[in-house]
């Protein structure tokens, strides 16, 4: 045996005994949850359906045009995208005293749940998404000249396919809190229950907001980086994390884009519509093309829908100068639980200024009848509103009537997301809001729909709606919302039809005021 041969005898036990005593130190740190050493770019393999979160930047230079000594706004076109499997975080609270909980849900190519994370509840900002998602840096000549953060909604209005092999369709919502990313605090119901936020696989949403920032003309490097905390809890690497955009800021030659003259912000059309999202079938003023439909006399009990009115809330007190009179204002929401949706429907005949309103009755996705429920008017604001929906009551101590809404009428559609983690809720109604889905003065038929998981909110805001106090004693009442009040509609269960809140009036007439106690540790009002 040459001396190299033997050599390597003497070696081989000593290599072996190393790497299995490396191999044994890897599995004991793996055992604490201290991962490997790796590439600080390279990611894992993955089980099939995990999703893959990557920032895509859709162009690598941006120009912005700058109006007077204001900020500019803009945005950068950096894309969160879901590739590899769709990214689905589903949000709830088990009850109004529990905190709310995130459980990452992670499907393989056939739509079966494979693997639940939960996640830290901390990162949540609400229901509003990820608290602290993502980091903007905005460089000038190697320093930093402006920097923000931003939580991430994964339920986006600005989506996007990304290749020609994306699906067709996005599955999930398009909000996180019923539109809380673009509207103030208190738009949206409070008593959610819970949420499904997520991306479909190939799919991206745009998280900006035209944000603002102060910078003067000249050319920027704009760097938008996950939060590393996001990035090791969803195995990103850190070029998925990244992305950079060349902004140049140029002075503004006319009033156009989102920016409008004069440093003044020009709201985008999505804004505007309040939740309005797709067209209803019913704003075409056409006769449906529905299957037909029998008169039944007991729909089956699976195709009823249950509806259940929430706590009032946004309560508030508006003291009128001139009259002296003074107005109880809240928020109601009625949503539907039970098992299938609420289909009202509208027709008209002989030039009526009525519609006959029949309740459809839907059995695993299949219309199996109808019954005549009542009927609907034309309010004066370009909408059918079904009369027997809801009512709504001011009640004192000794839970007698004080006083009573004038509002009788209302358009049916869905607002807010109450609870999408029911069985077979949707998570993707046709329309969202009331904008234009409840038809014209010249419709004949209108098709008003509350999916399952899904409320119907609206505001008493006017004296006709909201309680007029301006004589009654200070004391304790209550705001009664009664679901059906008529018992027109059919559903599954009639005792959960009325909700109470306690409020307790004071003050002096013209000047009157309001304290809304919490509600099971919920204070929405504060």
């Amino acid at each position: 045996m040459s001396r190299s041969q033997q050599l390597a005898a003497l070696t081989r036990p000593r290599v072996l005994a190393l790497a299995l005593a490396l191999a044994a130190l890897v599995a004991g740190l793996l055992s604490f949850g201290i991962p490997a050493a790796r590439s600080a770019d390279a990611r894992p393999a993955v089980a099939s359906g995990t999703p893959r979160i990557k920032l895509i930047t859709a162009q690598k230079t941006i120009e912005v045009g700058k109006f007077g000594k204001g900020n500019v706004y803009f945005d950068p076109g950096i894309w969160v995208a879901s590739l590899g499997g769709a990214f689905q975080l589903d949000v709830k609270r088990a009850n109004y005293t529990k905190p709310l909980t995130v459980t990452q849900i992670i499907k393989n190519s056939a739509g079966v749940t494979t693997q639940r994370r939960v996640l830290p509840a901390r990162l949540l900002k609400g229901w509003n998404g990820l608290s602290h998602f993502l980091r903007v840096k905005i460089w000038h000549k190697g320093k930093v000249v402006a920097h923000s953060t931003m939580s991430f909604c994964p339920d986006g209005y600005a989506l996007s396919r990304t290749s020609p092999d994306s699906p067709r369709t996005d599955n999930y919502p398009q909000e996180c809190s019923a539109g809380g990313q673009f509207f103030s605090p208190g738009t949206s119901d409070p008593f959610s229950l819970g949420e499904v936020w997520g991306i479909t696989k190939g799919w991206a949403v745009d998280p900006s907001s035209f944000r603002g920032y102060k910078l003067g003309y000249g050319t920027y490097r704009l760097v938008e980086r996950i939060a590393p905390v996001y990035r090791h809890l969803f195995n990103m690497t850190l070029s998925d994390a990244k992305a950079t955009v060349t902004l140049k800021v140029v002075k503004a030659k006319a009033c156009c884009g989102p920016i409008g003259c004069c440093g003044t912000v020009k709201v985008p059309a999505h804004f505007m519509l309040m939740r309005t999202r797709r067209a209803s079938l019913a704003t075409h003023g056409r006769l449906p093309s529905l299957p037909a439909a029998r008169t039944l006399r007991q729909p089956p009990r699976d195709s009823l829908p249950d509806l259940m009115p929430l706590p009032s809330w946004g309560i508030s007190v508006s003291n009128q100068k001139k009259s002296g009179d003074s107005y109880l204002d809240f928020g109601a929401t009625v949503w539907i639980g039970g098992h299938s949706k609420l289909d009202v429907e509208g027709f008209r005949s002989n030039g009526s200024n009525l519609m006959r309103a029949y309740q459809y009755f839907w059995q695993h996705g299949r219309l199996v009848g109808r019954m005549r429920v009542g009927t609907m008017g034309f309010s004066s604001y370009n909408s059918w509103h079904f009369r027997q929906f809801a009512q709504y009551k001011l009640l004192n101590a000794k839970k007698k009537v004080v006083t009573v809404s004038r509002k009788i009428g209302f358009c049916i559609a869905p607002t807010d997301g109450i609870n999408l983690l029911l069985p077979h809720a949707t998570w993707v109604p046709s329309y969202t809001g009331i904008a234009g889905n409840c038809g014209s003065p010249t419709a004949l038929w209108v098709q008003e729909l509350l999916p399952l998981g899904w409320g119907d909110t609206y505001f008493q805001s006017v004296p006709y709606q909201s309680f007029e106090i301006s004589k009654i004693p200070n004391g304790t009442y209550y705001i009664e919302i009664i679901a059906n009040p008529e018992h027109r509609l059919h559903e599954v269960n009639t005792a959960n039809d009325i909700s109470l809140r306690r409020v307790i009036i004071s003050g002096k007439p013209g000047h009157r005021t309001v304290k809304v106690p919490a509600y099971h540790g919920l204070d929405p009002e504060h």
